[in-house]
């Protein structure tokens, strides 16, 4: 079938054109709202600026497609193969995309928004700029995403993939990574006011300025953290993994840490006013010019440098 045919069909009211290989159509602009691509095969199709608002597009194969500047809101994507897509300013909002495949697609200022990518595949995606505000990106693999910049407001990340993933200047604030891979991941100078990054795998991270208001932390591996300038105040720390982890001015103001791991942590110049140590582990850390009113009887200070 081509283009013609297509929309010669669709205008006659026609709505379900299941399995039929449209490979390499140019559609562009092409009002196709509620239509029934399922399982269809458009492979390398040029969509740039169609309209598929609530369509039935589940399993269809769009690798390589030119989806640029189209509206998918509300479409139904599940299981579907967009390998190398270029959705860039598409609007894929509400839409559902569960285990669909968009390795190495282009989602720059795509909206994301209240979509569903549970269990998708992202890894090496480009999402920068994007509005991922309220999307479920919960078991995702976004290994070596590139999300810098992007709105990802009380997004969930549940056990999500993102080791490797730029994150760089993102807004988490309030978002869900519960149990989530950010192993290496750059965090510098995101908003994470407020997040959930309980039992999360932050190894490695660099959070650099980043601000993590109120944040809850509890049980998070942050070995080898770079948390220069972080803001953490009034933080959930408890039982935390911070060894070697690099706290130099970070503000600890208020912040929960009973129960962490500190061995071997620079935490110069850093502001510990109000914060909660009790029974913390600081073997070896090194607390110089810290604003730290410690109660030393509650800490394991063996070879900790102290001002």
């Amino acid at each position: 079938m081509d283009a013609q045919e297509l929309l010669e069909r669709y205008a006659l009211g026609e709505r379900n054109f299941r399995t039929v290989d449209l490979s390499g159509v140019n559609l562009h602009a092409a009002n196709l709202s509620e239509v029934a691509l399922k399982k269809a095969t458009l492979f390398e199709a040029d969509l740039s600026g169609a309209s598929l608002i609530g369509a039935d597009l589940n399993g269809v194969m769009l690798r390589q497609a030119n989806l640029v500047g189209a509206n998918l809101s509300g479409a139904r994507l599940n299981g579907a193969e967009l390998y190398g897509a270029n959705l860039t300013h598409a609007d894929l909002s509400g839409a559902s995309l569960w285990r669909a495949n968009l390795r190495q697609a282009v989602l720059v200022e795509a909206n994301l928004s209240r979509t569903n990518l549970h269990q998708a595949n992202l890894s090496a995606a480009d999402l920068r700029n994007a509005n991922l505000t309220t999307a479920n990106f919960s078991e995702a693999d976004l290994l070596r995403a590139n999300l810098a910049g992007a709105s990802c407001g009380s997004a969930r990340l549940t056990k999500a993939q993102l080791t490797l993933a730029s994150l760089r200047g993102a807004r988490l604030e309030r978002a869900d990574f519960t149990q989530a891979q950010l192993a290496g991941a750059d965090l510098g100078w995101v908003n994470l006011t407020g997040a959930n990054l309980t039992q999360a795998n932050l190894a490695g991270v660099s959070l650099m300025e980043a601000d993590l208001t109120g944040a809850n932390l509890t049980r998070a591996n942050l070995i080898e953290a770079k948390l220069m300038l972080v803001c953490l105040r009034g933080a959930n720390l408890e039982r935390s993994e911070l060894t070697k982890a690099n706290l130099t001015e970070a503000d600890l103001s208020w912040a929960n840490l009973s129960g962490a791991n500190l061995s071997a942590a620079c935490l110069r110049k850093a502001t510990l006013t109000d914060a909660n140590l009790r029974s913390a582990i600081v073997r070896g850390a090194d607390l110089c010019d810290s604003t730290s009113p410690l109660s030393l009887n509650e800490l394991d200070l063996s070879w900790t440098v102290v001002p």
